[in-house]
């Protein structure tokens, strides 16, 4: 982990070390232990280092032999040794042991795909003085952050973090009211927007070329996922081609970390990865886990199980905020996030990370199997729905009644009226209804009519339709999960940066290694969802690895018992803060829609996601906008 940032001016200006410093500053403690800058004619950028126990950790930027050409990076190479080797018998010479080296050198072999080989997380930055051009790019699922900003005398920002954008006072601090309309819709902004209106997230599998001349710039995809065509279903095949791949994605991304840590869950995500990497070596394993005082929220002991089974040494924090560290806590989590995110998660995982920083610098996590392999509720759902809707189109009354007694099997009596309600509705229709957070017409409550005009007819929802119409997917399950990848999870792994980077911490995630997501995509649906059997052929390949419970009991994500804390000990706290004259003088809500929603939480728990979101965005708000 490492953070970069720069500026590339206009209009004959220089950048100097100042300006970096400044931008550097904001982002220092995504590497602690140095910073050293690249400074020539009207650009500059600079690098945050941070040092890995028993890594080859080299300080940045790096430059090709002739210095023609410069390279900055926040991420890893996983597979730099074959790379390395290759172009070293191609005559290349490396300066350093560096993995971030072969990219300088990947980029004087091969130009703009340069990363077609490569194996890795990364958000980088590249100075070419031979075409006169800086190149930013990131990684295919987007691990690592990279953003960008043209002030409005046409001078080019780029950052790690928005933070470091916003340290310089060219670029204004404005909300994103398209952004706004995502959130509060979807519970997550669209890739490649943020929050901000003149700031810009660079999207996975991108690069950004900007011209040093003009300052002209052009948006490069070298990488997307493709669902479609699946794979024939053979699932023994499938079973040990998906564990091959996984097992490589655990040992390239464990290799030279001592000692190395796992966020584990007891879930099977985290215990499968422990388990791998274990097989490896499990003495230089340390395993975290977060628990609560609240027993329907509290896992220690599944967590403790999978811990023992592997073989590992296992470390536990409790969490339970009080009144008078929650909102300070909060406010230091939102600073480093840089956006509002609905997660309620977010406290704990913050918490979990400090706790990880006192044993670990490098940390695996499982993100991205929920949203590869169908591991959510709403994708059990949105199947019933379809197959319901499609056995009344075709009047097979037997067959909706089997589909709809198994709805109310699985979900019980309360989504049945809306099962026949949008039976009529397209696929889109009903995976964007599940998907929502607040409705469509819950949204237009809430939002006031200046906001509304504001918007000037965008709406969150009619992008993510025609998202599910466009993507390259034939089913609703795949379709969803094409969605899920290219937006939600951006939103989710800058959580997990942000957490991880804040107490100096690298984060890593097997799962989305680009070649498991290639081969995840490619799966048919009955392969991760078999019945109401998610994640089915993850199961699989556990089975003889993992114990049964850990397998197959219901789970799904990193849950923290937020519903209980807003309507208990933190309850007056959120409504001061949500009900303050400062959160009611901006004129984005309706004060009687904001007071309805609060007020049906607090009696009867239902919403909590609608709440936290309000409260998340009002704190952003304070400490980003308001200033």
């Amino acid at each position: 982990m490492s953070g970069i940032a720069g500026i590339l001016k206009r209009n004959g200006g220089t950048v100097s070390s100042q300006e970096l410093d400044r931008m550097m500053d904001a982002i220092a403690h995504r590497g602690p232990d140095g910073r050293r800058e690249f400074l020539k004619g009207n650009g500059g950028f600079a690098h945050n280092f941070l040092k890995i126990p028993s890594a080859v950790s080299v300080p940045q930027p790096l430059s090709s032999e002739d210095g023609s050409v410069t390279i900055a990076c926040d991420g890893r190479v996983y597979n730099y040794a074959g790379l390395r080797a290759g172009l070293e018998s191609r005559g290349h010479s490396f300066a350093t042991a560096s993995d971030i080296e072969v990219l300088v050198h990947l980029y004087e072999e091969e130009g703009q795909r340069f990363l077609d080989s490569v194996n890795g997380m990364f958000g980088l930055v590249l100075w070419d003085d031979n075409r006169g051009q800086l190149l930013l790019a990131r990684d295919r699922i987007g691990i690592k952050p990279l953003y960008f900003a043209t002030a409005g005398d046409g001078s080019f920002y780029f950052g790690s973090e928005i933070k470091a954008i916003l340290a310089d006072p060219a670029i204004k601090r404005r909300v994103n009211f398209r952004a706004m309309s995502d959130f509060f819709g979807l519970s997550y902004i669209f890739d490649g927007e943020t929050m901000y209106e003149d700031i810009l997230a660079l999207p996975p599998g991108c690069l950004y070329s900007v011209n040093r001349a003009d300052g002209k710039g052009r948006l490069i995809r070298y990488w997307d996922m493709n669902f479609a065509p699946d794979h024939p279903w053979d699932e023994k095949q499938l079973v040990e081609e998906g564990l091959a791949i996984f097992r490589e994605a655990v040992a390239l991304e464990a290799a030279d970390v001592n000692p190395l840590g796992i966020h584990l869950s007891g879930g099977i995500d985290s215990s499968f990865i422990t388990s791998l990497a274990a097989d490896i070596d499990r003495e230089r394993l340390i395993t975290l886990s977060a628990g609560f005082r609240e027993e329907e929220y509290d896992e220690r002991d599944y967590a403790q199980m999978a811990a023992d089974k592997a073989g590992v040494e296992h470390k536990t924090v409790v969490i339970f905020p009080d009144s008078s560290t929650f909102l300070d806590t909060m406010e230091k989590v939102i600073w480093h996030v840089d956006e509002p995110t609905v997660s309620p998660g977010i406290h704990s995982f913050y918490l979990l990370n400090e706790f990880t920083s006192q044993y670990v610098k490098v940390v695996l996590g499982g993100q991205g199997s929920n949203e590869l392999l169908a591991g959510y509720n709403r994708y059990i759902m949105a199947r019933m729905g379809d197959r319901f809707s499609q056995a009344v189109k075709r009047l097979r009354l037997g067959a909706a009644i089997r589909q709809a007694r198994e709805m109310r099997g699985f979900y019980g009596n309360r989504p049945l009226k809306g099962l026949f309600l949008e039976a009529g509705k397209t696929p889109g229709q009903r995976a964007l209804r599940i998907a929502s957070t607040f409705a469509p017409h819950e949204k237009d409550r809430l939002f006031s009519p200046w906001l509304k005009s504001e918007l000037g007819g965008y709406a969150a929802e009619d992008r993510y339709l025609h998202g599910f119409v466009d993507a390259p997917a034939a089913t609703t399950i795949d379709r969803m999960m094409y969605l899920d990848m290219k937006n939600m999870m951006p939103n989710m792994l800058r959580i997990l940066d942000r957490t991880c980077a804040a107490f100096g911490v690298e984060a890593r995630t097997p799962f989305l290694d680009h070649h498991f997501v290639e081969f995840a995509a490619g799966l048919p649906d009955d392969a991760v969802l078999a019945g109401t059997e998610s994640k089915y052929i993850l199961k699989k390949m556990g089975e003889g690895i993992l114990k049964h419970d850990t397998i197959y009991r219901d789970k799904s994500g990193f849950a923290a018992p937020v519903t209980p804390w807003l309507q208990g000990h933190l309850r007056r706290e959120a409504r001061s803060i949500l009900l303050s004259g400062q959160a009611l003088e901006r004129g984005y809500f309706d004060a009687a829609a904001l007071r309805s929603f609060i007020g049906r939480h607090e009696k009867t728990g239902k919403g909590v996601w609608q709440v936290w979101m309000l409260l998340i965005f009002e704190l952003w708000h304070r400490i980003f906008i308001d200033q």
